[in-house]
């Protein structure tokens, strides 16, 4: 097995699965080790198949679509950190003394860290600091994984991990997920004309996304559709009954969800820098 690691910290079941699980699953059938954390189980989620769960039974219903999704991509290896989902920002969620973003910042980091010194990623990955939409706990991902980035390499971070038995370790790159401003309209407009009655976004929808010159990458995935969609459909909770991309011809589904984005957000991209679409090119195994 190639001695190559890729570390992806996300926030809820299904963050995995539709902005970056292409990606995994590219980099699982190159051989690569990856190793999923999520933080919260989806409490707020909505649920969009009649019958699938209850508000009562939504985060553990969401803990067994998880563990589907992770075999459906070929993940090694999984970890759930049973924070409850905080929901978008100003929701009563919020409050919850539970909730994600009411975690204690150096708790999560230092949780990050250690999984940074034990798996020794050469790649780690998470939402870039928007949170894609803005959602709070996608930010605090952001904000944690990227901090831990930082501080895995120096020892002077959390030095009962090295009384533990870890080592200081140095991941050499970090990504973010990223989606280009107006990437829901020409979602839409594209679905729609495959005779899709697919709403419009709104407004505030429509201020959705990056910058496209913050984006460094836009990977095809569409050779590793099939798994995507089969991790996405896991997440039945979360899937509606409408879901178009088994009606639309392929080339369509691949349009959309068959392009993913990323920020390389370390080490910095240089002026005039191409990022390549290997995200592990020129990295030796070890």
């Amino acid at each position: 097995m190639s001695g190559l690691r890729l570390l992806a910290c996300f926030a809820h079941p299904d963050d995995e699965a539709f902005p970056v699980g292409g990606l995994l699953a590219l980099n699982v059938a190159e051989g690569r080790r990856v190793r999923l954390v999520t933080t919260t189980l989806g409490e707020e989620g909505e649920i969009r198949q009649e019958g699938s769960a209850t508000e009562e039974t939504l985060g553990e219903i969401r803990r067994i679509e998880l563990s589907c999704a992770v075999r459906a991509l070929g993940l090694e290896s999984n970890a759930l950190l049973e924070y409850r989902d905080s929901g978008m920002a100003g929701w009563e969620a919020n409050n919850h003394p539970r909730a994600y973003i009411n975690a204690p910042d150096d708790v999560i980091v230092e949780r990050f860290v250690r999984e940074i010194r034990e798996f020794q990623p050469q790649v780690v990955l998470t939402f870039e600091p928007g949170g894609l939409y803005g959602h709070p706990d996608h930010i605090a991902v952001c904000k944690h994984a990227t901090k831990a980035f930082d501080l895995a390499s120096n020892p002077d971070a959390f030095p009962e991990q090295l009384a533990d038995g870890l080592k200081p370790y140095t991941p050499q790159r970090l990504f973010y997920s990223a989606r280009p401003q107006g990437f829901r309209l020409e979602w839409a407009n594209k679905l729609r004309a495959a005779g899709e009655d697919f709403p419009l976004p709104t407004s505030e929808q429509l201020t959705h996304g990056n910058p496209p010159e913050d984006i460094h990458l836009e990977l095809d995935v569409s050779d590793h559709l099939e798994t995507k969609m089969a991790c996405i459909i896991c997440h039945r909770t979360q899937v509606a009954p409408s879901w178009p991309y088994h009606r639309v011809p392929r080339e369509v589904a691949a349009w959309v969800m068959g392009r993913e984005y990323y920020i390389r957000a370390r080490p910095d991209v240089g002026s005039g820098e191409t990022v390549p679409d290997d995200i592990f090119e020129g990295i030796s195994p070890d």
